[in-house]
């Protein structure tokens, strides 16, 4: 039981791409704080990530890693914050999280690309699109909080990363991942920082800015890529994750954690192809 739950808190933290426990129960109290309702969708769809893959017998390592637990985390945050708990919405929060662990092994197999959040993303937006036809009413009341705690975007940037618009949520979430990684550390504020700057330079609405909405796909782009080098490669992750995410404020379809997926599988493609290219290069020469 211990080790389980471990590898559900492994789970939550996997999220941020930290595998640590540690942190994953850290950043749990953290969304607590803003919501004890998400919070509660955040553990029970990491319990059932985690879970679904133990009896489906998945790699092991994997499993304590929290590799299948941390889509589902996301998908029980987004259950919560989109629609009012119901029968309905509990089933299909609980089919989805099970759907989660599948995807998130076909992918690396069939795509040869890392998954990512690209489960929880696809798995939501199928869900929304579908929430009339399957009588999925909007959530309403979910905070602890009538006011955010603001930090001008910075703070909110890492936690929109979990769906939470609070600034000192976010400040933990920071402390969560120093605890697991200081390198990951560093790159999260460099992410946080640079989106800031460039959407304050592009004029984008103040709103979106101190809501965090520019920053928070640039922060798990930078850890994800932040081992690419040469650097460029992980800052040009930043920055295109912050037109992309501008696009999709535009269009009104909710983005999710979407901007990171498709712009971390577009700069990996293009990494490997550089990679590629070098390794012919230097071997003629």
């Amino acid at each position: 039981m211990i080790n389980f739950f471990k590898s559900t808190m492994s789970g939550i933290a996997q999220v941020i791409v930290q595998p640590c426990s540690l942190s994953g129960l850290i950043i749990l109290a953290s969304i607590a704080i803003h919501s004890w309702k998400m919070a509660l969708g955040a553990f029970f769809g990491a319990v059932i990530g985690t879970a679904s893959a133990k009896i489906l017998n998945f790699d092991s390592k994997d499993i304590t890693l929290g590799i299948f637990g941390y889509n589902a985390t996301l998908i029980g945050i987004a259950n919560i914050y989109f629609f009012e708990t119901a029968i309905t919405s509990v089933i299909v929060f609980i089919l989805s999280c099970v759907l989660s662990v599948f995807i998130t092994k076909w992918i690396p197999r069939y795509l040869k690309l890392p998954a990512f959040t690209a489960p929880f993303v696809f798995i939501t937006w199928f869900i929304i699109l579908i929430a009339d036809f399957i009588n999925l009413k909007p959530s309403n009341n979910i905070l602890n909080f009538a006011n955010n705690i603001h930090t001008e975007g910075l703070g909110e940037a890492v936690g929109q990363v979990y769906i939470q618009g609070n600034g000192i949520t976010g400040v933990i979430m920071l402390v969560a991942i120093l605890i697991c990684s200081k390198s990951s550390f560093v790159w999260a504020l460099v992410a946080t920082t640079l989106t800031w700057l460039l959407a304050q330079s592009l004029n984008y609405p103040d709103t979106n800015i101190q809501n965090g909405l520019y920053g928070f796909s640039a922060v798990l782009t930078a850890i994800a890529l932040q081992s690419m080098k040469p650097i460029i490669f992980p800052l040009l992750g930043i920055v295109l994750t912050v037109f992309v995410t501008q696009a999709f404020i535009i269009s009104g379809w909710p983005s999710l954690t979407a901007p990171f997926v498709f712009v971390s599988w577009l700069i990996t493609i293009i990494h490997f192809g550089y990679v590629k290219y070098s390794n012919q290069s230097t071997t003629l020469d």
